[in-house]
């Protein structure tokens, strides 16, 4: 297990911009927004301890609503919380990202062949914004906010299919896919690649054929997942121990 100094080092020197609490907002949500990003983004890594004195500090605020935030990231499955021993950032299930990656193929296939049905040219537009978006991310570099724009990408074909409320079900699934994605951008690989296949899947929606937009969203799925075990494998320390 890590300490709080390991914290310390994770945040580093942006840690009073990135944290800035609104005080005319409810505390307890913007604390559980700050800690959910820190573990998606890989700055607290599995396995990593959980100080909720520490914390506070850092915040500026009480250890209440950190314990409330440190309660639902565990009923999320982002944090362990043992009797005991201690709490910590969740280990990640392999046999879990597998079945969620599943999930998400089978609803993105669904969602993006409704969006060929819906697809206009506001809609056209809109996606080749996030794809330009997404490139810049690449000149800075900047990997966190290029999977921020990523998952945008996908969510406006969501929206652009009508399918909200499927998007939000599928919010559960992305959290443990999101965390590995942010380990496997860290690996030797052409960043340019998913935008590419974003590219494919926009070029695909304008012909507004659902097949092939299905197969285009396929394609990029099963390329994004090998990446996403590829980073697994290199990283058996952040696992849990499968029987």
């Amino acid at each position: 297990m890590g300490t709080a100094r390991n914290v310390l080092s994770i945040v580093g020197r942006k840690k009073n911009a990135a944290v800035a609490i609104d005080r005319g907002r409810s505390v307890p949500p913007q604390v559980y927004e700050v800690l959910r990003e820190k573990i998606l983004t890989v700055q607290l890594k599995p396995g990593e301890s959980i100080n909720e004195r520490w914390l506070a500090d850092w915040l500026g605020v009480s250890r209440t609503p950190i314990r409330e935030a440190i309660n639902r990231l565990s009923a999320n499955g982002l944090i362990a919380i043992i009797p005991n021993v201690g709490t910590s950032v969740s280990l990640i299930n392999v046999a879990r990202v597998k079945e969620f990656n599943l999930i998400r193929t089978s609803l993105e296939s669904m969602i993006v062949r409704l969006a060929a049905e819906r697809f206009d040219d506001s809609a056209a537009v809109m996606l080749s914004d996030l794809i330009d978006r997404q490139i810049a991310t690449l000149e800075v570099p900047d990997l966190i906010e290029n999977i921020v724009v990523d998952s945008q990408f996908h969510r406006a074909i969501a929206e652009i299919s009508g399918l909200n409320a499927t998007w939000a079900i599928l919010q559960h699934a992305m959290d443990e896919i999101l965390r590995v994605r942010h380990l496997s951008v860290r690996l030797p690989r052409p960043l340019r690649e998913p935008i590419d296949e974003h590219l494919a899947i926009l070029d695909a929606l304008r012909t507004r054929d659902p097949d092939l937009c299905e197969r285009a969203m396929k394609t990029h799925l099963d390329s994004s997942y090998k990446h996403v075990v590829s980073a697994l494998e290199q990283h058996p320390e952040y696992l849990e121990n499968q029987p």
